[in-house]
């Protein structure tokens, strides 16, 4: 192989990734698949995309051997191809938040509500669970929650939350995490808590921050 066919095989293999992330969708796709394995009607239902276009991002994270599916009766799940994938999402999103300031303040305005929403740091958190001083939730989807989630927290997702409020104390800080930095299901449970007189919290980090903390 001549060294010009070298270079565009190796760089042309390299551009197939990038190919595969330049949608915005497709990235999201992603990260909604980093939680755990969903169906095509269920990313659908995520991203507010019809099932055809669904399939056909996927088809195209298929091609890129970014994603990879297997099959449950009569259900087809799609799931990340590996643990690099989702290093490669947070490498990505890293780089983005170093080179464009204003996506710091979006997400403030959005997730923490101009600082009206309280943050517990992971530290903290896990003195106060050490400690009995609070009890930790996950509100994300009970299937991306039985995938993984961070030991010890309950699984209470938004949407059922206020059926569990009875089995929630009044005198314990209530901590909520969800997919992460960029999710809002905690930040909509804090709010809902604390306009019930809970006094409720929440962490920035989801299951992989969560992970990569345990890793360093």
């Amino acid at each position: 192989m001549e060294p010009r066919e070298f270079k565009d095989f190796v760089y042309g293999q390299f551009a197939r990734i990038t190919k595969a992330l330049s949608s915005p969708r497709r990235f999201e796709i992603l990260d909604y698949l980093s939680q755990g394995p969903k169906t095509v009607e269920g990313l659908s239902k995520e991203t507010g995309m019809s099932v055809a276009n669904t399939s056909q991002h996927l088809q195209s994270l298929l091609e890129a051997k970014l994603v990879k599916f297997s099959k449950d009766k009569n259900f087809v799940f799609y799931s990340l191809a590996d643990a690099e994938v989702v290093e490669a999402l947070h490498a990505i999103r890293q780089l983005a938040e170093t080179r464009f300031s204003d996506i710091g303040q979006q997400r403030k305005d959005y997730i923490e509500r101009d600082d009206n929403v309280r943050v517990v740091h992971l530290e903290e958190m896990l003195q106060d669970l050490k400690n009995g001083d609070a009890i930790l939730i996950d509100v994300r989807p009970q299937e991306e929650y039985e995938a993984q989630h961070i030991p010890g927290a309950s699984s209470m997702p938004l949407k059922s939350l206020e059926d569990h409020l009875a089995s929630l104390p009044r005198d314990k800080k209530i901590i909520a995490y969800c997919r992460g930095p960029y999710c809002l299901f905690a930040t909509q449970a804090v709010e809902t808590l604390n306009s019930l007189g809970y006094e409720a919290f929440r962490i920035e980090e989801g299951i992989h921050e969560w992970n990569e903390s345990c890793v360093h």
